[in-house]
């Protein structure tokens, strides 16, 4: 069965169709300017770590720099520095930004109406290196433009609430932001992140760690049969399936690298801990 094709933009804006594999042709026409081929993306599954595992404590731990932190709460004055309200109404509709190095990794949502706002699982798993910045913000959405309450910037994670003790980043005129930071919860799995192409799977991640890593796939490997079975014969949903299935028992991959023949890498599923 042909692949469903998929859409992109063109040049123009217009919506353009493609096909799994486009001619050579067609990259040449004026309503395809930029539109290439969209491969379908997939992270393999997971799923809860096994009972005994837990109880005979033989999950991997998580790596070191891998935190889940959890945005808690914040704490306003009761107006903004000119004495004037925070919004007509008075109040303002909170939300907390998290940037890493420079990029934004996590956004709350929005809290209204409180100058004392609280989030319920508000959090993210996060690599933070001992190095790594990261900026707080706090905002309040204002209509067309929203207005900065506070910014502040630290170094890691502090030591005081890498198990969940009380993390405290203050901003000017006592206004502050609670978070916490605990070891992420191990998922059961390969760890794998890859796109489907007509004869083989691309690697576009392979989550540290994890045993996709550790058995040896990198980004730009090329599966190219599962399990015996040559992706190429397999389609599209067999293919993801077969990945799939490391999360309950090993999986044999041959793997194509850097235009070398094929290697074998058997991959047992093992503790997961996906982080941004």
């Amino acid at each position: 069965m042909e692949p469903p094709p998929r859409l992109c933009l063109s040049s123009r804006g217009e919506m353009a169709t493609t096909r799994w594999i486009i001619v050579a042709a067609l990259a040449s026409t004026p309503s395809l300017v930029g539109c290439g081929a969209v491969f379908p993306r997939y992270t393999t599954a997971t799923r809860a770590v096994p009972a005994d595992m837990i109880q005979q404590r033989s999950v991997t731990p998580p790596p070191e720099d891998v935190r889940t932190v959890s945005v808690l709460s914040a704490e306003l004055p009761p107006s903004r520095t000119d004495g004037q309200p925070w919004d007509s109404d008075g109040e303002p509709d909170l939300y907390a930004v998290i940037l890493r190095d420079g990029a934004e990794v996590y956004r709350t949502p929005v809290v209204q109406n409180s100058t004392h706002p609280e989030w319920r699982a508000a959090e993210i798993t996060l690599r933070v290196r001992p190095d790594s910045v990261l900026r707080f913000e706090l905002w309040d959405e204002d209509g067309m433009v929203d207005q900065p309450v506070g910014a502040e910037e630290v170094t890691g994670v502090p030591s005081s609430a890498l198990d969940g003790g009380n993390w405290i980043i203050r901003f000017q005129r006592n206004a502050f932001l609670r978070l916490s930071a605990r070891p992420p919860e191990a998922r059961y799995g390969m760890g794998v992140t890859f796109e489907v192409h007509e004869d083989y799977l691309r690697v576009l991640a392979a989550e540290p760690g994890a045993p996709g890593a550790a058995a040896g796939l990198r980004e730009g490997d090329r599966i190219v049969a599962l399990d015996g079975r040559r992706v190429q014969d397999l389609g599209e949903i067999q293919s993801r399936q077969a990945m799939d299935r490391a999360s309950v028992r090993p999986v044999v991959l041959s793997v194509e690298r850097d235009g070398s023949s094929p290697s074998t890498i058997t991959v047992s599923p093992g503790a997961v801990y996906s982080a941004r």
